[in-house]
């Protein structure tokens, strides 16, 4: 129940933070020029790779069905909840983003690092949530 709470609201906010970038008409600085809001259009998979259809699709596809898998074991876990939880709205978010025209919808922009959305950094904070929970259990097991 936690797992399908935490990506519900990951899922939905992300979307429309999404949906809201999309106005962005010019940038909006918001920590000098090295954080700033910046529209951009994504039709590759993360940072920017390049994949012919219908590889990314089915890349895709099948990186949300092995963590649908991978979370059912651990859904009574705080911790784990918490991580697949993030990961799981934020590949939804991505999806619900990419399904009308092929693209993912980018505005946040750090340094020289890719342009990201709020999907993705749930997706990369719920994978370190996952990576160092598991390296602390095999610490101190």
């Amino acid at each position: 129940m936690r797992l399908l709470l935490i990506a519900a609201i990951a899922g939905v906010g992300s979307a429309l933070a999404s949906f809201g970038a999309e106005h962005l008409e010019n940038d909006i600085l918001l920590f000098g020029n090295f954080v700033r809001l910046t529209l951009s259009h994504n039709p590759d998979i993360a940072f920017g790779i390049p994949l012919p259809f219908p590889l990314k699709e089915l890349l895709i596809a099948g990186a949300l069905v092995a963590v649908l898998i991978l979370s059912y074991k651990e859904r009574h876990k705080k911790l784990p909840a918490l991580g697949f939880g993030l990961i799981i709205g934020g590949a939804i978010a991505n999806l619900i983003d990419r399904i009308p025209d092929g693209i993912v919808t980018d505005y946040i922009a750090i340094g020289t690092f890719p342009v990201f959305n709020l999907p993705d950094a749930c997706i990369t904070i719920g994978a370190g949530i996952l990576l160092l929970e598991n390296l602390v259990k095999k610490k101190y097991a």
